[in-house]
């Protein structure tokens, strides 16, 4: 997986390969032994990879791993991390096996959390303090035969903006947990969402059932731009401690 966030300090970066996260000084690409963080059991690691991360209001970074289906079969073996700006790592969910779009609401007392198998959107009670969570029950449900939530943005109304994978659509999901709007796209395989200013970019897989969808697949692969006429909520970048 490629660059994630950046720090604020001393123009580090923080990545997350295959089977690791690592600091990395942006100006000469070198990673350090001390700013590498194993993730994996050394027979696990290989079938492993990162699939979605964000950080949160206090500089935490997020990052749900789960198997490479280039490597291994999807099992429940997929966690949810958190790497706090000390380096020190926390399984925060375990058991999940594709984890997916998260994020917080604007009062920072809510995480939410996807795991697409099941279709569903978690909520938790949030300790922006701790960053530890608790409560866990479902907010939002699919019921879609054919399509998962995959990767989510968040608007600045605490709108979840959720990019349906083999829908071809990405919903809007009120507070409440209720659909409220939809951008329909012209390939099913929709991945994830981010706002730019009142633009939200929506990235795309190729379509994986070209024989019985074969209008998905001239546009699958494409990145997608729409206006919907308001903002995205504010991005976090991580914080790397001096301690």
């Amino acid at each position: 997986m490629e660059l994630l966030c950046s720090t604020r300090r001393q123009g580090n970066t923080n990545t997350s390969p295959n089977s690791g996260a690592k600091i990395k000084r942006k100006s000469t690409g070198e990673t350090t032994a001390q700013g590498r963080i194993d993730l994996f059991v050394a027979d696990a690691a290989p079938r492993m990879r990162f699939n979605d991360g964000a950080v949160d209001s206090r500089g935490r970074f997020w990052g749900g791993t789960c198997n490479d289906p280039k490597v291994a079969d999807w099992s429940p073996e997929g966690v949810l991390f958190r790497l706090d700006g000390d380096k020190s790592l926390h399984r925060v969910i375990e058991g999940a096996t594709i984890p997916n779009g998260l994020g917080w609401n604007d009062k920072d007392d809510t995480f939410f959390w996807t795991d697409s198998p099941t279709r569903t959107i978690f909520a938790f009670d949030y300790n922006a303090d701790t960053g530890e969570i608790s409560n866990r029950r479902p907010f939002f449900v699919l019921d879609h035969e054919e399509a998962v939530p995959d990767g989510f943005a968040m608007d600045v109304d605490g709108c979840i903006w959720s990019a349906l994978h083999g829908a071809g659509k990405v919903i809007r999901i009120s507070p409440e947990g209720k659909v409220i709007g939809e951008i329909i796209l012209p390939t099913r395989c929709v991945t994830c969402p981010t706002f730019a200013g009142s633009k939200i970019f929506v990235t795309s897989a190729v379509e994986a059932k070209p024989e019985d969808f074969p209008e998905s697949v001239k546009h699958g692969g494409n990145l997608f731009v729409v206006d919907v006429g308001i903002q995205g909520q504010s991005k976090q970048r991580f914080k790397l401690s001096d301690k």
